[in-house]
């Protein structure tokens, strides 16, 4: 197995939203959500399941072999691929495309603690409505 960042090793396990300390612009919070980054061969497997504010369920995949290049999403009506880069330790920031084009941003840092992590998005939905959310993902366990 490749040697993954620090980051990616503290995002390992699962996470689930925080929907008191998490923000949503221009969409309906997310009702529930639970995160699982678990470390691969082939890089860090991203499994989301997420129910939206509107009751419509998502759950994507994919495998970021931490190279910075663009991978496929499995499952995402947003984007159906990702890149993510390490910028710190604690700090990511996954570029997210909709055929070539990029249509949103996240960063996501992990709390010191490695108790939480924060993602802060900007995001052009496939209608062309922009939103913001800043989501805070608490760890499941130890």
């Amino acid at each position: 197995m490749a040697a993954m960042p620090e980051g990616a090793r503290a995002l390992r396990g699962v996470w689930v939203f925080d929907p008191e300390k998490s923000s949503f612009v221009g969409a309906i919070p997310y009702r529930s959500g639970t995160y699982t980054f678990r470390n691969t061969p082939e890089g860090v497997h991203v499994t989301a399941h997420i129910i939206e504010g509107t009751g419509q369920t998502l759950h994507f995949e994919y495998t970021d072999p931490m190279k910075g290049s663009f991978v496929p999403v499995r499952g995402n009506p947003f984007y159906d691929s990702q890149a993510t880069e390490w910028t710190n330790p604690r700090t990511a920031t996954r570029t997210e495309r909709r055929g070539e084009q990029i249509i949103g941003v996240t960063t996501m840092t992990v709390a010191a603690d490695g108790k939480s992590y924060t993602a802060n998005a900007r995001r052009t939905l496939p209608n062309g409505r922009v939103y913001t959310s800043v989501i805070v993902w608490n760890r499941l366990g130890a």
